[in-house]
């Protein structure tokens, strides 16, 4: 009896708040991944979808395709996954937009942001890789934030 009202107030819980975000070791992991490629040039000077799929182990076709990231975004919103203001908590996916197109980054929850394509938004910044730790989501000129996500992926 007690396991079926646990079960049961469990399910009730769930439905009202929504299901829960990714797991933290999916995140950590996500995080470590990524980390292991700060620095390289891996993906190109527009790989941030590639670089995000990478990071949480999926592929254009399990994740967020090439130059996608307003429209996952967008999907994610619609299903109300979305969040309009910062600060994301850490593993979260940030989209942004500027003058150069869509961006998504990983967020550290410090107000970091481990990010792809770096020198497609701001050619020579930082140590010049494609791949770096950056202190705000797309450091593009004239870049605004979209919103930000939970990766929706087990």
């Amino acid at each position: 009896m007690r396991r079926t009202l646990v079960a049961v107030l469990s399910a009730l819980l769930l439905a009202l708040v929504g299901a829960p975000p990714a797991q933290a070791a999916d995140v950590e992991a996500a995080i470590a991944r990524g980390m292991t490629l700060v620095g390289t040039d891996t993906f190109g000077e527009y790989g941030c979808e590639d670089f995000v799929d990478f990071a949480y182990g999926k592929t254009t076709a399990t994740g967020i395709p090439r130059d996608h990231a307003r429209s996952f975004y967008e999907g994610l919103k619609a299903k109300g996954l979305g969040h309009s203001s910062l600060p994301a908590p850490r593993g979260a996916l940030v989209f942004s937009q500027s003058d150069y197109g869509y961006h998504v980054d990983i967020s550290l929850g410090n107000g970091t942001y481990l990010s792809g394509g770096v020198q497609g938004l701001s050619n020579g910044w930082g140590d010049g890789s494609q791949i770096q730790i950056i202190p705000e989501p797309d450091i593009a000129p004239n870049s605004r934030l979209l919103g930000w996500a939970y990766a929706p992926w087990k």
